[in-house]
């Protein structure tokens, strides 16, 4: 029988991050990434955003793996989510699996992930179907992208990368030799990643932090402190070797930030001589131009520290910036995390040390740009293109550049998707995309470990609230005596000064009154709460507008007895 293919996305287009691609061939499913993405000024309140997982629990009897690609929470943080009611073997490599186990460790203590490691470069075989991966360049470890076998030819996934011939590390190399093997056979369709495709160029040298950082190391008389994001393993090495070629020892700010060396060091990709590692309780035994202090963190963590050490908050309470220290924020910011980089470089600024802070326009973010995409798609020539990953005139500019390459790709093999839309080939190999009502995309927020789908709704209330203020209005009625049985308790905050308050206070009780009078008049056999709530809020709301000119949350509460 000839393959049935079914590709479609459950997060990750027309978006930053949540990535999770399934791609279903026959009765098989294959699960290609599993990550979240960070709440925004827009959602606040939440730890994160994940796909939805109920496709995939409805057909995990199905489900043969879950393939993850590397090792940032883009890709790997919605692992502990979906496994405990998914689960199925974990094909990943064994630098990404130490990262999983710190990063996405599982909820429930009990479960352990059952790991398949493979080589970055390999052939494997999943549910009796080839699987060839081939190593690519990104910011963190033995990054890959795959290629699965069909009667119709290679379906390739890239995953994330950058094409550089720099072998400098291992554990970064774009394994050229091991995609040309894959290119002598025919590919089907090619899957590649569009977060650089509107930028020019080639990625590589652009992602560079050295020669930004070199002077510094060179000038410095006292201690340099650096700053970054743990996930950026590419540029950890950088500072790692810097450090080393200046002749500082390195001492680990936190244990997080040693935990993350740790790894480095054990997959021996990088070897850091006992001589320049110092434990951090001895920092103050020696000169102060001897020492490099390193600091990892997360996206969403890393200013807090470093405006912690900037107001002498940290744990350490020997340790702080003064004149004599230069402080590198090697932390190029992305549009979340814009205000919070700046208010860090001010208070960086403040404790008088010389610093240094790089922008996203002087360090390129690892993934593949116009020539980048270009290379692999001329390298491959595939019979139809999916771009994924990235907002949508981002994956608009990679199909864009596919047609623009005269390579045999029209606007009838090109294909933009959003999520939940599906990409079918049936036996023949003819396309035809819809959208199937089985798969469910609405986002799921993660507040603690708990996943909820009904907390958007929640998190706009929470906007409103930190936007306009709340009022909280609230009494009992007695449906049997038909009447309020305790008067209204009306609370404001955050929208209007005390001496302000009282002649509004009036009006919206006024408004609650009134509404349940009219309730009980018109309504002599029952009483419908809901429907009094709404007029109380849409009354309220109009009367504060007109006042005020502010949009609080209205929260009438109608507390019902007997």
């Amino acid at each position: 029988m000839s393959d049935k293919i079914r590709i479609f996305a459950l997060g990750g287009l027309d978006e930053a991050g949540k990535n999770l691609t399934v791609i279903e061939i026959n009765d098989d499913i294959f699960v290609l990434d599993c990550g979240l993405k960070y709440p925004n000024k827009n959602t606040p309140g939440i730890d994160c955003i994940i796909p939805n997982p109920d496709y995939l629990v409805k057909n995990k009897d199905r489900v043969k793996c879950y393939i993850i690609t590397h090792a940032h929470t883009e890709q790997i943080g919605a692992l502990p989510y979906f496994y405990r009611k998914v689960p199925a073997p974990i094909y990943t490599t064994k630098a990404t699996a130490n990262i999983i186990e710190i990063v996405a460790p599982p909820i429930d203590k009990k479960i352990k992930y059952d790991y398949v490691f493979v080589k970055p470069t390999s052939n494997i075989i999943i549910a009796n179907r080839e699987f060839r991966l081939f190593q690519t360049c990104h910011n963190t470890l033995d990054s890959f992208g795959l290629a699965i076998s069909t009667d119709k030819g290679y379906i390739v996934y890239t995953g994330e990368f950058i094409v550089d011939h720099e072998k400098k590390y291992s554990c970064f190399n774009f394994d050229m030799p091991a995609l040309a093997k894959i290119s002598d056979s025919e590919t089907f369709l090619l899957l590649a990643e569009s977060y650089g495709a509107n930028s020019t160029g080639y990625c590589s040298p652009y992602h560079k932090f050295t020669p930004h950082v070199v002077p510094y190391f060179t000038e410095a008389q006292g201690r340099i402190f650096v700053a970054g994001f743990f996930q950026n393993f590419y540029g950890v090495f950088e500072f790692l070797e810097l450090a080393m070629q200046y002749n500082r020892k390195i001492a680990f700010y936190d244990k997080a930030t040693k935990n993350i060396v740790k790894i480095l060091m054990n997959s021996g990709m990088i070897n850091i001589p006992e001589s320049n590692l110092i434990d951090y309780s001895d920092i103050l035994r020696y000169p102060k131009k001897e020492l490099m202090i390193l600091m990892l963190g997360r996206t969403a963590t890393i200013f807090n520290d470093v405006n912690n050490l900037c107001h002498k908050k940290n744990e350490d309470k020997r340790i702080f910036l003064n004149e004599e220290d230069t402080f590198i924020l090697a932390t190029p910011p992305n549009d979340n995390v814009e205000d919070e980089f700046t208010k860090t470089v001010d208070e960086l600024f403040k404790t008088g040390a010389k610093v240094a802070y790089l922008k996203r326009k002087m360090v390129a973010s690892m993934h593949a740009r116009e020539e980048d995409l270009k290379f692999i798609l001329s390298y491959l020539k595939p019979k139809y293109y999916l771009p994924v990953r990235g907002s949508y005139s981002q994956m608009l500019a990679n199909a864009k550049l596919a047609l623009s390459m005269k390579i045999g790709l029209t606007h009838n093999n090109v294909f933009i998707l959003d999520n939940g839309m599906v990409l079918n080939f049936d036996e023949n190999g003819k396309p035809s995309i819809k959208q199937d009502a089985s798969i469910d995309v609405s986002e799921v927020v993660v507040d603690g470990e708990g996943i909820n789908k009904a907390s958007l709704g929640t998190i706009e209330e929470r906007s409103a609230m930190a936007e306009g203020g709340v009022v909280v209005i609230s009494s009992t009625i007695s449906k049997s005596k038909r009447k309020m049985v305790t008067k209204p308790d009306c609370q404001m905050r955050g929208f209007v000064f005390v001496k302000d308050a009282e002649p509004l206070l009036k009006e919206i009780t006024a408004i609650y009154n009134d509404e349940i009078a009219l309730e009980f008049k018109n309504n002599p056999d029952g009483f419908d709460n809901e429907l009094v709530c709404q007029n109380i809020t849409d009354r309220a709301s109009k009367s504060i507008q007109r006042h005020l000119r502010r949009n609080p949350l209205i929260v009438p509460i109608i507390i019902e007895i007997e």
